[in-house]
């Protein structure tokens, strides 16, 4: 894509598609201090089961909040797995025979939000501390900043993308169980659908926020595993990578390494190889044990210790 051509998409993306009102493009609001102590590491993995998955980012969350370092992940899943939300109401909202017919997987996050099918998507975690640049300010300036992220990544891939405004606290009786056929504050948004969904958890010392890009379209398997679901209505509200002829450019490899490289440019920072001992490795399967099938879906008030209620996303 001519250089002119990339600028003039990536300016696109300050305005929302909700009237176009335009805003500052500029740096995150709390640029990492020259001489700073915190480090930010990448984990790269390759496909995993959904408990190790979970546990994986737990872990991070909590040595974010003990060495106060950022750790940002990039993994991919074992089978088909559908994550729900921390809060989110089981029998209600998920068709389990659907899952089970389907071979997909069930796990909940320790994030909030509503469920995201996993299998097909780039799935990625960021864990980070909340007292240090540039996490302060709450969580919406943590969503923003990484909204800034996903923006730049898209840019680069030769997409228009926009960042879906903040207009307050969403009506969770208009939310739908699937977290991508509903766009909250500070998600992207391509051709007016819905491309990147995001949740969070806070915790008094760090947060954790998990993202999911969809690579091919999954609208079928979406209307079976959840009740009242309609293929044609999420085909109106949701893309994927796939769709929009990412695939006819990129390979996998490449778009990963393109995520990777909006991190840095976009905080002005380099990620290093995270350091992971084999006593590290030792605690994410003791962790992981905390998510099994029945009792971890059956009971989302298990807490971290320590923690707080995270933020809530659809």
């Amino acid at each position: 894509m001519p250089p002119g051509k990339l600028k003039e998409n990536f300016q696109r993306c300050i305005f929302s598609r909700d009237g176009g009102v335009p805003r500052p493009r500029a740096r995150f609001p709390f640029p990492q201090p020259r001489g700073s102590s915190v480090h930010w590491y990448l984990l790269l993995d390759d496909a995993r089961p959904a408990s190790y998955n979970m546990a994986k980012d737990e872990l991070c969350l909590r040595r974010a909040a003990n060495e106060g370092d950022v750790f940002v992940r990039i993994y991919t899943w074992e089978r088909p797995t559908l994550s729900i939300g921390r809060n989110q109401a089981l029998a209600r909202e998920i068709n389990l025979l659907g899952c089970l017919a389907e071979g997909v997987e069930v796990v909940r996050r320790m994030t909030g939000g509503k469920a995201v099918l996993h299998g097909e998507d780039l799935t990625y975690s960021v864990a980070g501390p909340r007292d240090q640049p540039p996490f302060q300010g709450g969580i919406m300036t943590i969503y923003r900043g990484l909204a800034e992220v996903l923006c730049r990544f898209f840019t680069g891939l030769g997409l228009e993308p926009t960042i879906q405004p903040y207009s307050g606290r969403e009506r969770a009786e208009l939310a739908s169980s699937v977290c991508f056929s509903t766009p909250s504050a500070h998600e992207i948004l391509v051709g007016g659908k819905k491309l990147a969904g995001s949740a969070q958890r806070l915790l008094p010392e760090s947060f954790l926020q998990h993202g999911s890009i969809p690579l091919t379209p999954q609208y079928d398997r979406l209307e079976r595993i959840f009740p009242g679901a309609s293929a044609a209505e999420l085909r109106q509200r949701m893309t994927d990578l796939g769709t929009l002829g990412i695939w006819e450019r990129f390979s996998r490899k490449e778009v990963r390494g393109r995520l990777i490289s909006a991190f840095q440019e976009e905080f002005g920072i380099t990620l290093e190889p995270a350091p992971w001992s084999a006593a590290d490795e030792r605690e994410v399967l003791r962790l992981a044990s905390n998510y099994p099938y029945l009792e971890w879906l059956k009971k989302p008030e298990r807490a971290i210790s320590g923690g707080a209620p995270g933020g809530s996303r659809v």
